[in-house]
């Protein structure tokens, strides 16, 4: 008899104990907001994040209880913006501070799209990532990335856009680029600046360079640099590498 008194007087506290823990995290103004800090690489998506977070009924409020934080309703409430990748969410009990960890997709080339409504030819920008990833900017964030390189698609082919991003990846310190062109044959071609260099003796200037596929393109730019040393090919405007062996300049 003494031995069940015992077990139900055991239950009876993990019970009391367990409701006083629910009750302190997720009711009690013991463990409440204070602070909620949005960590950023740029202080204008700061801002805008901090915007759309004051507009949610995301129980972020100050005041509300830390235990009752939707974490993961925080995470795809702002991953609904193509523009943001990983976000982390971390609270510090005792200060009453929530942490938002927001990592922003950086855009290295944008694509344009033209669609005809009505009988008139309507452009919009995407921009893409270094994994090819495809999203949407507006307003500043837009303008501030107006400046990266072009890629144009024949035919929007997820590897031709890997394909691109490697290609412009590996030229690019050595031939500044402002587009690329991934054609329905699966070659590259891209606009790079050449020229300009001390000692050199001649004039920056933009070019075109076909590279065929997406193969062997270390080789490729070895034999570009090559021909851009020879005095003859400074007025050239066309360089084909697409067979390395067999360059063809005009």
């Amino acid at each position: 008899m003494q031995v069940k008194r015992r077990r139900v007087l055991a239950l009876s506290l993990i019970a009391g104990l367990f409701i006083s823990v629910v009750y302190l995290l997720g009711w009690s103004t013991f463990f409440e907001i204070k602070q909620v800090e949005i960590r950023t690489s740029d202080e204008a998506n700061r801002t805008l994040i901090a915007g759309r977070l004051a507009n949610a009924e995301l129980g972020l409020e100050i005041g509300d209880s830390m235990g009752r934080i939707n974490v993961r309703a925080i995470k795809r409430f702002l991953q609904e913006d193509q523009w943001i990748g990983e976000v982390a969410v971390e609270r510090n009990w005792f200060k009453g501070v929530v942490s938002i960890s927001v990592s922003e997709r950086t855009p290295l080339m944008s694509i344009e799209r033209f669609a005809k409504n009505l009988g008139q030819t309507q452009t919009t920008r995407e921009f893409m990532d270094e994994e090819g990833t495809l999203f949407s900017l507006f307003g500043d964030l837009a303008s501030k990335y107006r400046g990266v390189p072009l890629l144009r698609l024949e035919s929007d082919d997820f590897e031709m856009r890997l394909s691109a991003l490697r290609l412009f990846g590996l030229i690019n310190q050595s031939l500044p680029t402002r587009e690329i062109t991934a054609t329905s044959l699966a070659t590259l071609v891209s606009e790079s600046q050449v020229g300009g260099g001390a000692g050199d003796g001649s004039r920056s200037r933009w070019i075109e360079i076909k590279w065929g596929s997406g193969d062997e393109i270390e080789l490729k730019l070895e034999v570009v640099t090559q021909l851009l040393q020879i005095k003859g090919n400074r007025n050239a405007r066309t360089i084909d590498v697409s067979n390395p062996e067999l360059p063809i300049v005009s």
